[in-house]
């Protein structure tokens, strides 16, 4: 027994080795808590933090580089669209401005750049959106405005000598077709005072009487069938040659109505034919309107009866073809009397 006393207190622990405080040291971090979660979560944060300051930092060192250019320092010019982009690998969003080369305004033209060049190309006069689109606030909108309000005068100066020209045109024209007029005109008046107008005039009657030619009906547009207006109208005539198959009239005057317009009667002649399957008279009238426009009217009555001597109002149809030229079909009823 006293022998395994003495070699165990011969024996040496690896504890021996260790000082208090290491001895210390060791239980406590042996019975220590485990970390904190809060903890955990400072250290990411503080990480992060850390991560975002240096984004800033070369964000920063790149602004301050575009920031560095003057009013003096020449932005290269492009022929076409370009895009700028960074030499980084980060990405860097894109926008579209118009570029206005100082000194040289005709030829802006339209780039794509990263968004930190965008204040130095405002800085110098440029401005978001393409050259052909809608002004920033930057632009200086009165000059562009004063400019498009130039063009648009010019354009409506423009427009108004054509249309002053085509205007000048028309009016020759019609000067020249009013000469024409005068001249048919006044080669008629020549015949109608001749007798040439109306004929043969040999066996021209000895007593000459008065008749009158009254009637109401429609008139229809000869370009659609649907215009249609109210027609009336009176005619004054005389008689120059009356046989029995045959009678020439000359007409003195009168006037036809249609709607709002008022052709005047200024001379014409009328001829009559009588057999036994039709009674009629054809009437060829010079009006004039109006406007002062020169027209052609032809009326055709087909009467109940014989004329005779007229000594009672004979009634009458206006045949489908009457009309007056380049206007109006016409159709109605009347009849002729003698006035005197």
């Amino acid at each position: 027994m006293t022998v395994l006393l003495a070699s165990f207190a011969s024996f040496s622990s690896p504890l021996s080795n260790f000082d208090v405080n290491s001895q210390n040291n060791l239980l406590n971090s042996a019975f220590a808590d485990p970390p904190n979660k809060d903890e955990k979560q400072e250290k990411k944060e503080e990480k992060l933090a850390e991560k975002q300051e240096k984004k800033e930092e070369k964000l920063a060192a790149k602004q301050s580089d575009y920031d560095s250019y003057d009013d003096n320092d020449d932005i290269p010019e492009f022929d076409e669209d370009v895009v700028v982009t960074s030499s980084s690998t980060t990405s860097t969003a894109k926008q579209t401005i118009c570029h206005i080369p100082p000194g040289n305004p005709a030829k802006a033209h339209t780039i794509t750049v990263g968004s930190p060049a965008v204040p130095a190309h405002l800085a110098h006069g440029d401005y978001v959106g393409s050259c052909n689109g809608p002004l920033s606030s930057t632009t200086d909108v009165a000059s562009f405005l004063a400019e498009k309000q130039s063009r648009i005068a010019e354009k409506i100066a423009e427009k108004e000598d054509k249309a002053l020209q085509r205007a000048e045109k028309l009016l020759e024209k019609l000067e020249q077709k009013i000469a024409k007029l005068e001249q048919r005109l006044q080669k008629l008046l020549e015949k109608v005072e001749s007798g040439e107008y109306y004929g043969n005039l040999s066996s021209e009657d000895a007593v000459t009487n008065s008749y009158n030619v009254s009637f109401d009906g429609t008139a229809t547009s000869l370009f659609d069938d649907a215009v249609t207006s109210d027609v009336s109208g009176e005619i004054f005539l005389e008689n120059l040659v009356t046989t029995t198959d045959v009678s020439k009239f000359k007409v003195t005057g009168g006037e036809i109505i249609v709607g709002n317009n008022i052709y005047d009667v200024i001379f014409g002649k009328a001829r009559t034919t009588e057999t036994s399957d039709e009674n009629n008279m054809v009437l060829i009238l010079q009006t004039l309107d109006v406007a002062g426009n020169e027209n052609t009217v032809r009326l055709t009555l087909n009467f109940d009866s014989p004329l005779g001597d007229l000594a009672e109002p004979i009634g009458f149809e206006i045949d489908e073809n009457s009309k007056i030229s380049g206007e109006w079909f016409l159709s109605g009823s009347g009849e002729m009397s003698l006035s005197s």
